[in-house]
């Protein structure tokens, strides 16, 4: 063959592939992108409202808070240790998919917050924390059903429902009865003073030794599934639980546009006999994780 034969035939080869490539490329080139059509926005001045609520029959309201309420000094907290790990408990609310609140102590002065599930943890973002009240605002994407906020009223002796994921005492619940309301002096880490309400301890699930280290940040409810309270202090010896006031979180909400959702969004009615399932469809479902702090 001669060369200019081979030449020629070289040639050919080269274009052919060429085309060939053109057309692979072609076929295994992404579609256009199309003007993406955003989710309309709901104005932010419609945050809704909490979860009205009636007394239950035969309960004496609840007094708004006052200077002349019972004042309690808490101790002072220690401050962190380096590289000192903790863990706490937060639970979802809001529209959002994304807000979670705490307890302040939980996440203060922590270097790293991570959610805790199911063998993950995932970095979360804390986004606000109160002055004085023993509250904080979180936002991590993936939460569960959010769960309703109320201001009450609430009544002297009625029941409620504290969830979280104690220490060493895993997932736990507690039933309470309200006792009133109190003032809590604070000093060491956190300072200032701030309305909390009282809570007497009356069962555990699991049943057993109690372990409170853990439940902090974790919502009370009552006992129609709504969040009238948070878990800040405990006295194990007495069987005393004292939680952020409800006042305190629908004001939270409300200054950072924390959209309420309604009662009827995912409803968990809760009674004594029903503690624990209560917990187990809480904790199943995303709405109460447990958090981890790394100083």
């Amino acid at each position: 063959m001669r060369i200019i034969d081979r030449i020629l035939i070289l040639a050919a080869l080269v274009l052919f592939g060429h085309a060939v490539a053109e057309r692979a490329r072609d076929y295994w080139r992404p579609p256009p992108l199309r003007p993406r059509t955003e989710a309309p926005v709901r104005p932010v001045d419609d945050i809704g409202e909490p979860a009205p609520r009636r007394l239950p029959p035969g309960y004496i309201a609840l007094p708004p808070a006052a200077s002349q309420d019972p004042t309690l000094d808490v101790a002072p907290t220690q401050a962190r240790r380096p590289s000192q790990r903790s863990v706490g408990t937060a639970f979802a609310v809001g529209r959002d998919g994304a807000t979670w609140l705490t307890a302040r102590h939980v996440i203060d002065h922590c270097a790293t917050v991570q959610v805790l599930a199911a063998g993950w943890a995932t970095p979360v973002d804390v986004t606000f924390t109160h002055q004085t009240a023993d509250i904080a605002v979180l936002h991590a994407p993936g939460q569960g059903p959010p769960l309703p906020v109320t201001e009450g009223p609430l009544g002297y002796g009625e029941n409620g429902y504290a969830f979280g994921i104690a220490g060493e005492g895993g997932p736990s619940g507690i039933q309470a009865t309200l006792l009133g309301r109190a003032r809590l002096q604070q000093s060491g880490r956190m300072t200032g003073m701030t309305e909390v309400t009282v809570w007497a301890e009356r069962a555990w699930v699991p049943p057993g030794e109690r372990w409170i280290g853990g439940m902090s940040g974790g919502p009370l409810l009552t006992s129609e599934g709504n969040v009238a309270g948070l878990m800040s202090v405990a006295s194990q010896r007495r069987g005393r639980i004292f939680t952020v006031a409800p006042e305190t979180i629908v004001t939270v909400m409300r200054a950072r546009r924390i959209g309420f959702v309604p009662p009827t969004a995912a409803p968990v009615a809760i009674s004594p006999d029903a503690l624990e399932p209560s917990r187990n469809t809480l904790l199943n479902r995303r709405s109460i994780v447990q958090l981890l702090c790394t100083a």
